[in-house]
């Protein structure tokens, strides 16, 4: 039977419509995140050509962050006040343009503002895209887990493949950037068929945003023991992601390219796995701490005998911490998000995030210098655990939540996974 006016066919091409739009914005953001991940393989061979050593490369890796957590400040809610698509446009833009940057560097400053500018595009891409495939998706668990995997996919995708493309082609310092420019082009057709999905009702000023907080006192408490708790987490992303290639070549011996990548992409693709098969009911804040530590103490084992097999179970322990405590803080994110502020509240999200990867690599760099790989590695250790578990406390506090407005405001309340984790 057919409605007059309302062709049979007509949910069904909606549908599609939708799911080829879900596609197109996971693809973009993968392909964005992807080029954050690209460098990791590459430091040891640009520190040989440049000459410098692993503060350095701390260094370049924390010129990233600068560029993330700048923009996050400044730009986080950029696109509930002009749109998705046109910041999703504007990060691909920025990122290819850092691939050239890469492909081109004659020196460190290169090296230094390209990296800035991949931090801005994933400062930009990592609120805007998780905040269009919540709003394209009918479901929150489906979004964050959608949402999640797109992220650290596209992590593990840029490490793994450069790692690969840095022992099979010659000159890896501009070959594997000018094939991710390729992918880069087909992610902007990609982009062609997103649909905006902001009410774009937000107004936004160019300027330092203080970050936002939701309602209510135990949702304060929630969001902030999450933000704690993937904080942590990224801590060990920060290893993984600047100083662990050189510790498999110095420390474990491991000298093929190919292998330090998939070393290093473990960590994501193990996080990846960890949140696509594992079940809504481990998804708890003291299973990833828990995790975490254990990820960690192996990781430490395999430093100090020199043990690679350990090494990897070790990274895998701590990759299924990282996905686990992630896609928790983003299911809790969602949660608390109201109609206006969806990229703003993300955006803070994503700031813990990549707050966390700041201090904990500084520190190891400084104390690689003064002390070592064995003792700097045992001290990032000492301070992720704590880190996590300070998370931990703050959120066994968090009492019952409810608000007078539940009725009027549902976006407001704790998801199912949320709940059992109070």
């Amino acid at each position: 039977m057919v409605t007059a006016g309302y062709p049979a066919h007509r949910p069904a091409r909606r549908h599609t419509h939708r799911a080829l739009a879900v596609g197109a914005v996971a693809f973009v953001y993968t392909v964005v995140m992807a080029g954050g991940t690209l460098t990791i393989p590459l430091y040891v061979l640009w520190a040989a050509r440049f000459g410098f050593g692993p503060l350095t490369t701390v260094v370049v890796f924390v010129a990233y962050v600068v560029g993330v957590v700048g923009t996050l400040l400044v730009a986080g809610s950029l696109s509930d006040a002009i749109g998705r698509r046109p910041v999703l446009a504007l990060s691909l833009a920025l990122t290819a343009l850092s691939a050239v940057g890469f492909a081109l560097a004659d020196g460190l400053a290169v090296l230094l503002v390209s990296r800035v500018l991949s931090g801005v595009a994933t400062g930009l891409i990592t609120a805007t895209a998780t905040s269009a495939i919540a709003e394209l998706v009918r479901g929150r668990r489906t979004a964050a887990v959608l949402g999640t995997a797109a992220n650290v996919g596209g992590l593990s995708l840029g490490v793994v493949a450069a790692g690969v493309l840095a022992q099979c082609v010659t000159a890896p310092t501009h070959t594997v950037f000018w094939c991710y420019l390729g992918m880069c082009a087909v992610a902007g057709v990609c982009w062609l068929v997103i649909p905006e999905t902001a009410d774009r009702t937000a107004a936004w000023r160019p300027r330092i945003r203080r970050p936002v907080l939701p309602d209510g006192s135990s949702r304060v408490r929630s969001f902030v023991a999450s933000g704690v708790l993937v904080a942590a987490s990224s801590g060990v992303n920060g290893f993984f992601s600047s100083l662990a290639p050189a510790f498999l070549r110095d420390d474990l011996g491991v000298s093929n390219f190919a292998v330090i990548g998939v070393g290093v992409g473990a960590l994501f693709v193990s996080a990846l796995l960890a949140q696509i098969v594992m079940p809504a009911a481990l998804l708890r804040r003291d299973i990833g701490t828990a995790l975490l530590a254990v990820g960690m103490i192996v990781i430490e084992a395999a430093l100090w005998t020199r043990s690679a097999p350990l090494f990897v179970v070790g990274t895998v322990f701590a990759g299924a911490a990282v996905g686990t405590l992630l896609r928790h803080g983003l299911s809790v994110t969602d949660a608390l998000c109201g109609p206006g502020n969806r990229a703003e509240l993300n955006a803070t999200y994503f700031l813990f995030l990549y707050s966390g990867l700041v201090v904990p690599v500084l520190l190891l760099g400084f104390a690689d210098q003064a002390v070592g790989t064995r003792v700097s590695s045992a001290m990032l250790a000492a301070v992720v655990v704590s880190t996590a578990l300070v998370g931990l406390a703050l959120g066994r506090r968090t009492g019952p939540t409810s608000t007078p407005d539940t009725v009027s405001r549902p976006s407001t309340h704790l998801t199912p996974v949320e709940e059992n984790h109070e």
